[in-house]
């Protein structure tokens, strides 16, 4: 019976083989490789036992692919655009098979000023509301949407408002049309953007899949696409965020066990809690985030946001 070292090992071992795009060594373990939401891809690597989620992963990936037209559809009846985030935008691009890149939901950037047309289409749709009433707020980043095992999440941006000076106005202006869809792709850094700030509002830790979307949208830019990361990195106040992220993703790729070369690493996460499923505490949770955010005048916009949110919660409530 192997040791939980050795299990670490290996998982390092396994994660760094599929960052890097080179075969699987020694078997990973399978505990570990489901919690990184990587069975799929680790199937197709060789690992047979993981057949059965591989399977149910491709199933499901054409349900969901179903489920997409038929809200971006219903979106656009209601006269609101849609902007592919995250796993949907990722299914059939970075990961050519779908069943590679499972998720929870499915994430669409909507308008913000068009967000009411957007939950009426949803309704007309036979979904419902999920979560709690301080998603309602305008102070937050997203709505979720149930029918049946599907979730869909409704994002006016991709962190909090205020937590970032990130200009989504322009955001909506750089992203162009997949004609396949009708919905929006954002523009490569944006995707890039997007996908290290949501790994970077859950403090770090996110499954081991999050980080190989980061390290597959980073191989895609060129010179110039990097150098407009990094205008876009300091316009938006998010060094921070993105130097920690892209610095855990180094390390996983690496097989290096670590923590970002970032001020406050030592209250952020390691390599090998992320590949170990840890998640902090509510204490440590809260100084991590603040760690991660770019200044005194994103703290404050955090903490009014936070608690502007909670306030229009109470007030529907009543």
């Amino acid at each position: 019976m192997s040791s939980p070292a050795d299990e670490l090992e290996r998982m390092r071992a396994f994660v760094a083989a599929v960052m890097q795009g080179r075969p699987m060594g020694e078997a990973p373990p399978i505990a570990l490789v489901q919690s990184g939401h990587l069975g799929p891809i680790a199937y197709r690597m060789g690992l047979a036992e993981l057949r059965g989620e591989y399977a149910a992963s491709a199933i499901m990936a054409e349900r969901r692919a179903a489920v997409l037209r038929e809200v971006v559809r219903g979106l656009a009846a209601h006269g609101v655009e849609s902007g592919l985030m995250k796993g949907v935008a990722f299914a059939g691009t970075l990961y050519p098979d779908p069943a590679e890149r499972p998720m929870h939901d499915i994430d669409l950037l909507v308008p913000r000023r068009k967000l009411p047309d957007a939950m009426r289409a949803m309704l007309a749709l036979g979904f419902a509301r999920v979560g709690s009433a301080r998603s309602l707020s305008g102070y937050y980043h997203a709505l979720d949407y149930a029918r049946g095992d599907m979730i869909v999440e409704l994002h006016r941006s991709v962190v909090q408002h205020r937590r970032t000076e990130m200009k989504i106005g322009d955001v909506w202006r750089r992203a162009v049309v997949d004609p396949a869809l009708g919905a929006l792709r954002l523009d490569p850094v944006d995707e890039l953007l997007f996908t290290v700030l949501h790994i970077a509002r859950s403090e770090l830790a996110v499954p081991v899949l999050n980080y190989l979307d980061v390290r597959r949208l980073s191989q895609r830019l060129d010179s110039d696409a990097r150098a407009e990361l990094e205008r876009r990195t300091r316009d938006y106040r998010v060094e921070r965020s993105v130097g920690a992220v892209l610095a855990m993703t180094e390390l996983l790729a690496a097989g290096r066990a670590g923590r970002p070369p970032v001020r406050g690493a030592g209250l952020l996460p390691t390599s090998d809690q992320i590949l170990l499923g840890v998640r902090p505490g509510r204490a440590r949770q809260i100084a991590q985030k603040l760690i991660l955010t770019e200044g005194a005048r994103e703290v404050v916009g955090l903490g009014l946001s936070w608690a502007a949110s909670f306030v229009d919660a109470v007030r529907r409530r009543r």
